[in-house]
């Protein structure tokens, strides 16, 4: 990287960047929050079956799954865990990248493909 770039401001994003860049914030926070979803379910295998009951009942079962599922999504909402940051960070060039640098773009004339 030259360094006449790292002083220099970044332009601001168009409208389109900025819708991209508000789904790619949505997206990276739905897959935290299924990433947190299955290792809630996981550790829930590994716990001990108990319930007020003795057997846990169906409706237990699915209250459960509800709830942690919920939790996940509150999880990745706050952002305390950070994984949907890093998802958001990494991605963030391929999303903002011109559209014409991007996969479909036309090579100049007179250069292989």
């Amino acid at each position: 990287m030259e360094l006449e770039k790292l002083g220099t401001p970044a332009a601001p994003l168009t409208n389109e960047q900025q819708q991209a860049m508000q789904k790619l914030h949505a997206a990276a926070q739905q897959m935290e929050s299924l990433f947190v979803d299955l290792l809630f379910k996981e550790m829930r295998k590994s716990a001990p079956h108990a319930s007020l009951t003795g057997k846990t009942s169906n409706a237990e079962a699915t209250f459960s799954d509800m709830l942690d599922e919920k939790r996940a999504e509150e999880l990745s909402k706050s952002g305390s865990l950070g994984i949907g940051a890093i998802l958001e960070q990494q991605l963030r060039a391929s999303v903002l990248a011109e559209p014409a640098l991007g996969p479909t773009a036309r090579q100049p004339e007179g250069r292989p493909q």
